[in-house]
This record gives structure tokens, C-alpha cells and sequence, in this order.
């Protein structure tokens, strides 16, 4: 591992897999000390390396003062991604997952940005390029980068709605529009009557795979029908999503809803829980009971669910499709924060990336639709 000190602060390289997990403890020393999403654990980021990995470079920096980790910087190195003979910094996980940001030992932001800035500064030279993706809006490192020597730009690329949740879920669905309120009521009332229904979530490791089987069946079922290929679409990333399950599961930081008719699942909603937050990753539903509203009952049923167990939050995550709409009118959003060595060509980079963004953007409006 290789170690430098900036500002009296020790920055350690984690570069292999190896030297990864036996730094799995600076990751444990955080996780009630630093706001960490589902997609900057350790868990998220030793699967998406394992199977997402290949022909990138680990560049994860960890920060510590004296005896104690302030910080870690989960990043990797890319090599001429869309045909640009340069090095792209960038978090690992980038298009996988929705929030990333760096973890921060609170009470320690000023000089692990201040010492991050710095190292950013030595070693990115004329042809790298740091492309920060999905950073939520409320990241510290804005104000540090804007601050330094680097040209930069960003963009929007990301909306992510979520719910402020109340006390009670009555005082919740009177938040919402009145048809919307009794049509959920409705449908709700009328599955578990004319069903065996039932509704809870996945606590035992041993079926955890069979239900993320169901999951992924199901949501793969639908956006087929739609004649798109859905987030499944290749072996790889199922299994990624079934490891990530698997270790999320045994870190209690996983929430499998399904909805059942006897033992026959008919929707199914992978959430992740972190800090009375809950993140609704992605669901599915099975197309014969689509009548009966089975994807909104199993989601109405989750935020229940959360509000029952006093979560604060109960977030959607990137993606501002039109249905997430009738549960809430609260958006946060993302930027992608690209930053270059100051010069012709790195404004050239930073000008072609962000336009690559605007593009991409254009492309899931369309399909939000």
C-alpha cells in the first residue's frame, strides 16, 4: 500500500483487492461517525470491483489522522472511455449506483477536503480528467474544487424524488392527492380480500437468493413486454445484485419486500436501509395480477411499513418518472462535477463530457416518460 502525508495527514493507496479487504475496518470506524449512502459501503464497492473491475485501475485514498481514519475517497482510474486517449479519476460504481460521494468523519470535512484537494492537484496532470458522477447535492467537495486550481464544470444528472416522512401514515395519505389516496385504499383493501394475502420482508439468508431470483424474474418480465431490456439484462449484474443482497442482508442493511398471494410472490421491492433512511432501489410485479395494482399496494405498503418503524426518509432514488409523482413532490438532485488540469485540452475534455451528460440526459427523459 502506498502512503504519503499532506497537511499531517496520512493518505493511504488502496490499489488491489487484496490490500481492499484488509481495510475493511477504516470503513466499519465511519459508519456512525460520516453520512454513508448503500453505494459508498464496503459491501457496494468489494462486489461492484469484483465483477465490474476488470481493465480499471483501484484508486482508493484513505485518510487518517494519527490513530484515526477521517476520510476515505472511493475512486478508481479509467483509460480512454469513448475514445479519449485519457485518464478519467472517478468513483467506483459510477453508473451502477445512485448516490456516491466521499465519507467524511464528521468534524473532520475542512481538512479532508483541504488534503484531498491538494493531492487531487499533484496528480492529476494535462491528460486526466476527474469525472465525479451521482454526487448528491448536499456533497462538501463543491466548494473545494471551485476553490482550487482546477478548470471545472458541472451538470445536472440526476433528479431523485423522495418522502419527508410524517409521524403516522394517515397523516402521510393526507399528504396526498385525494383519487390518488382512495384509489391506493382501494386496491389495497381489495387484494388482501379477494387474495391470501400477505406482506413482509426477507429475513432469512437462506432464501435470499431464491427471492432476488424472483425479483429479477419479474422486473425483467415486464420491461420485456415493453420490448426494453430492463436492469437485469446480463448474468453479470444479477449476480452483482445477489452478492450485494447476500452481504447487505448480513450487515442488516437490506429490506427485500414481497407481496404474496398464499406463497406465490406477485410483487417484489429491494430497498436498502441505512440511518432511519430507506432507499428504494428497484422493484417488480407479476404481470397477471398487474389489474389489481400489485406494484402500487407493495409500495404503498412499504412506506407504511417505514414510517411504522420511524424512518425519516423514504427515498426514490435517481430517476424522475412520471409515477413517482403521486407519492411525492420533494426532489433532490445529483451533479456530475468533472474537473482538469488548467489548459486548452482539459477544457476540452471538461466541454466533452458535459456535453456527453446533456445527451445522456436527453436519452432517459425520453424513456422516464
Amino acid at each position: 500500500m502506498d502512503e504519503r502525508k499532506i497537511f499531517d495527514i496520512s493518505i493511504k493507496i488502496v490499489k488491489d483487492i487484496k490490500t481492499l479487504i484488509e481495510s475493511e475496518d477504516a470503513w466499519e470506524g465511519l459508519k456512525d461517525n460520516a453520512n454513508i449512502y448503500p453505494f459508498n459501503t464496503f459491501e457496494w464497492i468489494i462486489n461492484w470491483w469484483k465483477y465490474f473491475g476488470n481493465g480499471k485501475k483501484m484508486f482508493i485514498l484513505l485518510f487518517k489522522n494519527d490513530c484515526k481514519i477521517i476520510g476515505i475517497a472511493p475512486l478508481m482510474i479509467t483509460f480512454g472511455e469513448m475514445g479519449f486517449p485519457i485518464k478519467r479519476i472517478k468513483f467506483i460504481g459510477s453508473n451502477n449506483s445512485d448516490y456516491i460521494d466521499f465519507i467524511v468523519r464528521d468534524g473532520y470535512e475542512d481538512i479532508f477536503y483541504k488534503t484531498l484537494i491538494r493531492y487531487l492537484e499533484e496528480v492529476i496532470n494535462p491528460y486526466t480528467v476527474l469525472d465525479l458522477e451521482h454526487i448528491p447535492e448536499n456533497s462538501g467537495i463543491y466548494s473545494y474544487i471551485k476553490a482550487g486550481h482546477f478548470y471545472y464544470d458541472y451538470d445536472i444528472q440526476d433528479i431523485c424524488p423522495y418522502i419527508k416522512l410524517p409521524p403516522t401514515w394517515d397523516e402521510y395519505l393526507s399528504m396526498l392527492d385525494g383519487k390518488f389516496r382512495r384509489n391506493l385504499n382501494y386496491e389495497t383493501r381489495r387484494f388482501f380480500k379477494e387474495y391470501d394475502g400477505s406482506f413482509s420482508y426477507v429475513k432469512n439468508p437462506d432464501i435470499i437468493e431464491n427471492s432476488m431470483e424472483v425479483l429479477i424474474k419479474l422486473h425483467q418480465e415486464r420491461w420485456r413486454n415493453r420490448h426494453l431490456p430492463g436492469v437485469f439484462y446480463s448474468k453479470r449484474i444479477r449476480d452483482f445484485h445477489k452478492d450485494v443482497a447476500k452481504s447487505m442482508l448480513k450487515k442488516d442493511c437490506l429490506s427485500l419486500f414481497e407481496l404474496k398471494n398464499g406463497e406465490k410472490i406477485v410483487a417484489s421491492i429491494l430497498s436498502y436501509h441505512m440511518d432511519r433512511r430507506r432507499y428504494y432501489y428497484i422493484s417488480g410485479y407479476d404481470l397477471e395480477y398487474s389489474r389489481r395494482s400489485v406494484g402500487t399496494v407493495a409500495l404503498g405498503l412499504a412506506v407504511k411499513y417505514s414510517i411504522e418503524v420511524g424512518d425519516e426518509v423514504f427515498d426514490f432514488l435517481r430517476g424522475d418518472e412520471e409515477y413517482k409523482k403521486s407519492w411525492t413532490d420533494l426532489k433532490k438532485k445529483n451533479f456530475r462535477f468533472v474537473a482538469a488540469f488548467p489548459s486548452k485540452i482539459g477544457r476540452l475534455y471538461i466541454n466533452y463530457i458535459i456535453a456527453e451528460n446533456k445527451l445522456i440526459n436527453k436519452i432517459k427523459d425520453k424513456f422516464s416518460k
